[in-house]
Parts: C-alpha cells; sequence; structure tokens
C-alpha cells in the first residue's frame, strides 16, 4: 500500500508552502508518487493561509518553509494557531537557527527538517508526522 493512503483508504491531503518553485515541484513529485493528493501549493504566506482556510477540514498536513514572501512561515504558522486547532505543521526549511526551531517545535509544528531534502528522508519524516495526533 502506498504511504500516501489513509488506513480509510483516501489519500492525505497536503498543502505545500515553498517560495521555490523548483522545490515546490520536487516534493510536490515526492509526495504525489507516494499516493498523496496535494490539495494546494503557496507560494507566500499569504497564499498559505487562504489555502488553509478554504480547506481547513481537509488538511491533514502542511508542509511549510520560513522564507515565505509577503508573510514569511514563521507569521503564518503563529496565524493559523491563533485560528484554533493547529493542522499538523512540518517545517522543511533553509532556516537552521536552533531557537527559531526550538520555538516552533515547541509551539505546535510537528516536525522541523533542514533543506536541502531527500526523497526518504522526506518520506520518513511526514510518515512520522502523521502518526502524531495534533496539539491543541
Amino acid at each position: 500500500m502506498q504511504m500516501g493512503i489513509a488506513p480509510t483508504g483516501r489519500p492525505y491531503n497536503i498543502i505545500i508552502a515553498e517560495n521555490s518553485k523548483f522545490q515546490a515541484k520536487q516534493l510536490q513529485q515526492i509526495l504525489e508518487s507516494e499516493g498523496f493528493k496535494i490539495i494546494g501549493v503557496a507560494e507566500n504566506g499569504k497564499e498559505l493561509l487562504e489555502l488553509y482556510k478554504a480547506n481547513r477540514q481537509l488538511v491533514d498536513l502542511i508542509t511549510v518553509e520560513v522564507f515565505l514572501p509577503e508573510i514569511d512561515g514563521y507569521a503564518a504558522f503563529w496565524e493559523m494557531k491563533d485560528m484554533g486547532v493547529l493542522p499538523r505543521i512540518m517545517f522543511i526549511s533553509e532556516e537552521n537557527t536552533p531557537t527559531v526551531i526550538r520555538s516552533l517545535l515547541d509551539n505546535g509544528a510537528m516536525e522541523y527538517v533542514i533543506k536541502p531534502i531527500k526523497r526518504e528522508k522526506i518520506l520518513e519524516k511526514i510518515k512520522e508526522t502523521l502518526a502524531k495526533i495534533p496539539k491543541i
């Protein structure tokens, strides 16, 4: 069975927030090859928040780059947190400052992967993240 298919038989729904078109495409291809459904790709934090608001009930996981234009991933994370129950959020970012990473993980982000991305590592971390229960 493909990793992207939930026990219910439906694909896990993912939003990708990534400022690099190349990285977004790479991530999308990795995930779709495993059966995940990409419900949207946001190129900036504003688009991420709009996609999340429109698909809040459907989202299983959001991958976020910290360095997003308009509203960065860090600020978008706090805005989503203010909306109530946080979805599963996994940061995939070039940001590697320990205090930033710790702050996000301590406040509800479920995983943090420092770029460059590698297929096996991304899939392993996504599998771990989907097994976790979102914090209230």
